[in-house]
C-alpha cells in the first residue's frame, strides 16, 4: 500500500526534519518509514540524502554560483518529471550545498577542499551513510572518520562503538581501524567497540564474514556470525566466543522489545542503550528469563520495572556502574 506521502516536499521535509533531530510524532516516523520502505528509489534517495547532508557541514564561498546551479538544475528537474525541490531560505547555505551535492552537481570532496570527513556524537548515537552506501548507527562517545579517497580506499577509522553494514563492492575490501585492531570485510553486518577508556576491543559479526588483526601483529582470524572476538591490549590476551550478536546491536532501534530474554543478555543491551557498566552481584539470577519493552524510560524507572519482574535491588557504582544485588 502507497504511503501517505503524496507530495514530494512532504517527505524532503520530514527527512530534514529527522537529520537535524527535530522532535517528530509518532504519525511523521510512520509516513517516513513507510516511504522509504514503498521503493527502492526511495531509500536511494535517503541514504544519498542523508550522506550528503553530513558532509554539508561546511560553508561554501561562492553562495551565487550555489544558487545558480539550484536554478540550472531545477530547470532539468521541470522538462524530465514534475519533482520540485524544497524551497530554502537563501541564508541556509548547509541546505543549498546538500541539494546540490544529493543531486551530483558537485562532490562532497570538492566542496570540503580534500582532508578528512570527521563525526563525533556525545552522550546520543548517531547513523551516518558513508559515500559507498555502507551505514554506520555510531554510539554514544564515539567517533569516525575517513579521508576523500574513501570511495578508492574502502578505510574508515573508528574511536568508540558502531555497528556497521557494509555494501559489498567486488574486489574491494572494506576496513575499519581502531587503536587496537584492524577489521576487514567484503560485505557484512558487524559491531566494533573499541574504547580510549577501555583495555578491550570487541568485534561482533551478525552476517557474513571478517578478519581480524590486532594492530603491530601477525594475529589473523576470521570470524563467523554470532561469534565475539575480544582483545585486552594490556596482556595481549584474546578470546573467541558464541555469542547472540543480537544482544550487542540492539541500542540501534528506537525501542527495546524482549520476550522470554535471560537477565544476563538483557544487561548487555541495557549497557548499549544507557551507556553505562552494569554488575550483577547474584549469579543465580543470569538464566532467569524476562520480558520487558523499553522506550524512553529514564534508568531509575526501567530499574524498578525489573525489580518487580525479578527479585533484585540496585545501586550506584564508580563513574557510570550499577550494581544489581
Amino acid at each position: 500500500m502507497p504511503s501517505e506521502l503524496s507530495s514530494p516536499n512532504e517527505h524532503d521535509s520530514l527527512i530534514f526534519k529527522y537529520l537535524e533531530d527535530e522532535v517528530m510524532s509518532v504519525q511523521e516516523k510512520k509516513l517516513l518509514k513507510e516511504w522509504i520502505l514503498e521503493s527502492k528509489d526511495n531509500e536511494n534517495y535517503f541514504r544519498n540524502f542523508a550522506f550528503t547532508w553530513e558532509a554539508s557541514n561546511i560553508v561554501l564561498q561562492d553562495e551565487n554560483k550555489v544558487k545558480v546551479k539550484l536554478e540550472e538544475f531545477d530547470k532539468k528537474q521541470r522538462r524530465h518529471r514534475n519533482h520540485k525541490l524544497i524551497r530554502l531560505a537563501t541564508g541556509s547555505v548547509a541546505a543549498v550545498i546538500l541539494l546540490l551535492i544529493t543531486l551530483q552537481l558537485f562532490t562532497p570532496y570538492q566542496l570540503i577542499g580534500g582532508g578528512v570527513q570527521t563525526f563525533t556524537t556525545d552522550n546520543n548515537k548517531k547513523e551516518i551513510v558513508l559515500p559507498d552506501g555502507s551505514q554506520v548507527w555510531l554510539n554514544a562517545q564515539s567517533s569516525i572518520s575517513y579521508s576523500k579517497n574513501f570511495n578508492k580506499s574502502r578505510k574508515v577509522k573508528l574511536t568508540g562503538e558502531a555497528l556497521f553494514d557494509v555494501v559489498k563492492s567486488e574486489g574491494k575490501n572494506f576496513t575499519v581501524e581502531t587503536p587496537k585492531i584492524l577489521i576487514e570485510v567484503l560485505g557484512t553486518t558487524f559491531l566494533v567497540n573499541d574504547r580510549v577508556d577501555s583495555d578491550i576491543a570487541q568485534t561482533v559479526l551478525e552476517s557474513g564474514a571478517v578478519n581480524i588483526k590486532i594492530n603491530d601483529s601477525d594475529f589473523n582470524l576470521n570470524i563467523k556470525p554470532n561469534e565475539l572476538f575480544e582483545f585486552n591490549s594490556v596482556d595481549g590476551s584474546s578470546i573467541l566466543e558464541t555469542v547472540n550478536a543480537s544482544s550487542y546491536t540492539g541500542w540501534i532501534e528506537d525501542n527495546l522489545s524482549f520476550a522470554n530474554i535471560p537477565v544476563n543478555e538483557l544487561i548487555i543491551h541495557l549497557e548499549k542503550w544507557y551507556n553505562i557498566d552494569i554488575v550483577c552481584n547474584n549469579s543465580e539470577i543470569l538464566d532467569t528469563p524476562v520480558s520487558i519493552t523499553i522506550d524512553e524510560e529514564p534508568l531509575e524507572e526501567t530499574l524498578f520495572l525489573l525489580s518487580q519482574i525479578i527479585p533484585l535491588t540496585w545501586s550506584e557504582g564508580s563513574g557510570k556502574t550499577i550494581i544489581l544485588n
